[in-house]
């Protein structure tokens, strides 16, 4: 093996993987041998993709303006997106915004509609404020190196700076994402926490160790893509990757094997061991005997993920004959800059439906403008709750269905307030938060529900006496008033 099979052998033979900080460090020999087996692999292997193209060192400064935005764009949609599902998202932006500067001229209505459905969607304003800062300040050119793009861009951070100035401008600077972690991690064995700040540097230093100073925008996709299709979470393809020779997590687990087999386990008088002295990895105090114990897949180590809080809130359809009432989320937090319907939040996790149906007429009255003698009201119905996850928040929706019977444009305060009545097919492509989608999809289940009851009834020769639950005429007051029944 071309890795020091000494030091893994006395740390797989301690029964608690002991080792001390320059285990993790990696050779001259190493870092030449890595970059080339990951560069042929990478030029066998690695997917077509809209914005991968080969790297030029011959364009000027505009071609490698626009190969900047297109990869800047890239980035910031594969944040947290597989790219089978980016692809058809990143054609239809380049179709609409082919430009930087096409992006900066855009309402932000249209990219956030454009936006609609991958989520995180301040990813989508932080490019749109980039671009008219990139436009109005930078003469329209993304900078060429890693520092100044995380200076001076919006939401380019490490990661992306680092991704657009390797790829573009052949700047050799790492990149450091969830894929490139996980390969690193078991690349070199480490069991640190990656969430920790050390641990976090400790992942770029040798990232930057690896990087080929040749071609580092291929070795840095290389990586990822290594890491996205070889090296997975579950079931990574050890026996098809290209540094499998050199991977301290596969050595650990196949000399444990062969330990095994020779029984050394079971030797009263075994090979000398070592202390743990790594201030990276915990230590480990306890014998590790089982195969799983030694799999590939220990590494990265799996930090413990914070219980989302819980939050919950009444949300309410307002349908004025075929439109809908839906009104624009304020530009920063969450879902910055979305349409959501009319949305209140609930300070109790254990609300009722008669005490939510109370909360809403002073809240459409002082957020929509309702007033109880202009507004009549048709019908209301609970239509019951949708759950939406998000990273850090578990979101229960309340849904209340309310039917006015003519349109009634209140008024708002400011921008920030506006709100507009729209069709279903308007809604269809309106930026709406998939939360909230999905509560509209209990309102199509009622009905689907409803007109099935219809249809039915309709085909049965038995009459039935049939009681009305509505009242005609009646007053936003009597709305608000009237024994709701859930």
């Amino acid at each position: 093996m071309t890795i020091n099979e000494i030091d893994i052998e006395d740390c797989v033979q301690s029964g608690c993987l002991a080792h001390n900080n320059t285990f993790h460090n990696v050779s001259s020999q190493e870092q030449h041998l890595i970059q080339d087996r990951l560069l042929d692999y990478y030029d066998r292997e690695k997917r077509t993709m809209p914005w991968r193209k080969p790297t030029r060192t011959d364009l000027d400064s505009k071609a490698l303006g626009q190969r900047a935005y297109e990869v800047w764009v890239s980035e910031i949609m594969l944040q947290q997106t597989q790219v089978a599902t980016v692809i058809a998202y990143y054609n239809r932006w380049m179709e609409a915004f082919p430009t930087i500067q096409d992006l900066a001229n855009a309402d932000i209505e249209k990219v956030n509609e454009l936006w609609t459905g991958l989520g995180y969607y301040s990813r989508a304003r932080r490019l749109w404020e980039g671009a008219q800062k990139v436009c109005n300040e930078l003469d329209g050119l993304l900078p060429n190196n890693a520092n100044d793009l995380q200076k001076h861009i919006p939401g380019v951070g490490r990661y992306t700076a680092g991704a657009v100035s390797s790829i573009v401008f052949n700047q050799i600077t790492p990149v450091v994402d969830g894929n490139v972690i996980r390969v690193v991690a078991r690349l070199r064995a480490i069991a640190a926490d990656p969430k920790k700040a050390n641990t976090v540097e400790l992942f770029w230093e040798i990232a930057g160790t690896l990087v080929s100073k040749e071609r580092p925008g291929d070795f840095n996709q290389a990586m990822m893509e290594l890491g996205a299709r070889v090296c997975t979470p579950q079931n990574p393809q050890c026996e098809s990757c290209p540094l499998q020779e050199n991977c301290y997590a596969y050595a650990q687990k196949e000399i444990h094997a062969r330990l095994k087999t020779e029984k050394f386990w079971e030797q009263k008088k075994r090979k000398r061991t070592i202390d743990h002295e790594c201030t990276y990895c915990p230590e480990i105090k306890s014998k590790l005997d089982d195969d799983e114990d030694y799999a590939v897949t220990r590494y990265p180590t799996k930090p413990e993920k914070k219980k989302p809080r819980d939050e919950e809130c009444a949300v309410y359809i307002v349908q004025s004959e075929s439109k809908y009432l839906i009104s624009k989320r304020p530009k920063t937090g969450l879902l910055a800059g979305l349409w959501e319907f009319p949305t209140l939040e609930l300070a109790s996790l254990e609300t009722t439906y008669k005490e939510r149906s109370a909360k809403a007429k002073d809240y459409l009255h002082e957020r929509y403008g309702f007033d109880q003698q202009d507004v009549k009201i048709t019908k209301r119905q609970d239509l019951g709750n949708v759950v939406h996850l998000f990273s850090h928040i578990r979101k229960v929706y309340h849904v209340e269905w309310i039917q006015v019977s003519e349109e009634y444009y209140g008024q708002v305060e400011d921008d920030d307030q506006q709100m507009k009545w729209v069709t279903s097919e308007e809604l269809e492509s309106c930026p709406i938060p998939t939360g909230l989608k999905k509560a509209l999809g209990l309102l199509e289940k009622s009905r689907n529900k409803k007109n099935t009851t219809k249809n039915s009834n309709s085909s049965s020769t038995k009459k039935r006496k049939t009681i009305s639950t509505v009242t005609n005429s009646a007053n936003i007051k009597s709305f608000f008033t009237t024994a709701n029944k859930s």
